[in-house]
């Protein structure tokens, strides 16, 4: 839990962010869910099993300052991040590859979650407009922020757990 420091500020940056400024940022109907990002980059980074604690963070506060039900985004977050460690996600640190492939189906699980959700409490769902016309678009946008992102959330997972020091052989 050493990154409690760290993940405080940054997921009220992200949620702040994506509150007000980024959801001018759109393409068709689809915007940034940068939460999602940095919840999902930290996953992948991290060398504790904190990623649920980032994303139980970051969900309560998208949820806050979305217009959206109340527990929709944090049950997604949540529900995303320890699908990651139930598959060890931990162990491919390093590869961009993977981190692009958890930002594709992640970004389009954590919408149909969404989605589900919306339609749970009530709020009528068009799913094929919602699909299409916002979920796809939005992958596409979280695809281009997610290696910025990740390339920070290793550069941070280093700084917070130094790779321990070993001594060669002479």
């Amino acid at each position: 839990m050493r990154s409690l420091p760290i993940a405080l500020p940054v997921l009220i940056f992200a949620a702040i962010l994506q509150s007000t400024i980024v959801t001018h940022f759109r393409f068709l109907q689809g915007g940034f869910d940068l939460v999602l990002v940095v919840v999902l980059a930290w996953n992948l980074a991290q060398r504790e099993n904190d990623g649920p604690m980032w994303a139980l963070i970051g969900g309560v506060l998208a949820d806050s300052l979305s217009g959206g039900p109340m527990g929709a985004a944090t049950l997604a977050l949540v529900a995303l991040s320890l699908l990651i460690a139930l598959t060890e996600g931990r162990l491919y640190r390093g590869n961009w590859a993977v981190a692009l492939l958890v930002s594709l189906v992640g970004t389009i699980l954590y919408h149909l979650l969404y989605l589900v959700v919306l339609s749970l409490t009530g709020i009528s769902v068009q799913w094929d407009d919602a699909l299409t016309r916002v979920t796809l678009p939005s992958t596409i946008l979280n695809l281009m922020l997610m290696l910025p992102t990740f390339q920070v959330a290793k550069w941070i997972a280093d700084q917070i757990y130094p790779r321990p020091v070993e001594l060669g052989s002479p």
